[in-house]
């Protein structure tokens, strides 16, 4: 048992792919368990905030639940059946990231008009914005290798992990606003361009890599 495990290491040390592949499983069961407590929080307080998030969550775990499917599968079909199916895989990955995109607008909502008020204190809050630190620079680092790789589906599935980030930098800011002054005018106003900037990013990361996959 030892030696597999140490092989597996192993293997996911040195293949950049592999490493990708089980990386993205493990998120997606995490993204899959926090949808659904999420969705009973939801349903319990009739809460929009995790509603939304709920939904969220659960077509992220979808995209990646297909892709990590898809980069387990072996064919032996020719090169247009191949070129065919990563086509079909693409397209069908893609709306989902566009509905995923359109689902961060209630949430997003929620945060900017100061419904989302409960708070973690300053010290959790500290701590959350390190985290979250980083995982975005992770997510960049792994994003701009994966565009070197040449594994469209890696490079899609490292473009998930930075606006995953770049969501988590949202529910951030919005802990910080709580957890110091509160969401007055001033900080509402902040929130509401901050939050506008980046979601304006995230679409553009997904126009960009569903440009790539076209070509």
């Amino acid at each position: 048992m030892t030696d597999k495990l140490q092989r597996l290491i192993g293997a996911w040390k040195r293949d950049y792919r592999l490493s990708t592949i089980l990386s993205s499983a493990v998120s997606a069961l995490v993204n899959i368990a926090f949808a659904l407590f999420s969705g009973a929080l939801g349903i319990m307080y009739r809460s929009l905030w995790h509603g939304s998030i709920c939904v969220y969550y659960l077509l992220l775990a979808g995209v990646r639940a297909i892709l990590v499917s898809e980069q387990r599968k072996e064919t032996d079909s020719g090169q247009k059946a191949e070129k065919a199916r990563r086509t079909k895989v693409y397209t069908r990955t893609h709306m989902l990231l566009l509905l995923m995109d359109i689902s961060l607008i209630a949430p997003i909502a929620v945060m900017v008009l100061g419904e989302r008020s409960f708070a973690y204190g300053l010290i959790p809050a500290i701590g959350m914005a390190a985290y979250t630190a980083y995982r975005i620079t992770m997510a960049i680092i792994h994003f701009r290798k994966s565009s070197k790789s040449g594994n469209l589906f890696v490079s899609e599935l490292r473009m998930i992990n930075l606006t995953d980030a770049l969501v988590a930098l949202l529910t951030l800011q919005n802990t910080l606003i709580i957890a110091s002054n509160g969401m007055d005018g001033k900080m509402q106003t902040l929130s509401a361009w901050t939050s506008a900037g980046v979601y304006a990013v995230i679409i553009a990361i997904t126009i960009r890599s569903f440009l790539k996959a076209k070509k």
